[in-house]
């Protein structure tokens, strides 16, 4: 395997551990791009690896409307909530800057598979 296949967070054989799915959505809604703004995001799926549980794959829309991939362990024991490569975390504040063309002031999305990302979001 590439070693871009294994970072933190960007592979489902290395992805964010938080333990529940509840405190999953949390921690994506804490983080913002490395310069500080928000994005929208959904969960496109959930994959299995072998005989494991689930890992969900968020898809993320950054305010360039550039398309990111996040990878979750839900199911964890213990939560890592270490911010991934491209991503800072802000728990419990608004980000400084607005996502032009949507008007959001924070990150926000939805644990559902949206049919049109990101336009069913609003």
């Amino acid at each position: 395997m590439k070693t871009e296949e294994l970072k933190y967070g960007k592979s489902p054989f290395n992805p964010i551990k938080i333990n529940g799915v509840a405190e999953s959505i949390n921690f994506i809604n804490s983080l913002v791009t490395n310069d500080k703004k928000p994005f929208l995001y959904h969960r496109l799926r959930s994959t299995m690896l072998g005989d494991s549980k689930p890992i969900d794959c968020y898809e993320i829309m950054n305010a360039k409307k550039e398309k990111d991939y996040l990878f979750i362990d839900a199911y964890a024991i213990q939560t890592n909530s270490e911010a991934p490569e491209g991503y800072l975390c802000l728990p419990n504040k608004i980000a400084p800057a607005v996502i032009k063309g949507f008007g959001i002031m924070r990150t926000t999305g939805v644990n559902t598979k949206l049919r049109k990302f990101p336009e069913d979001l609003f």
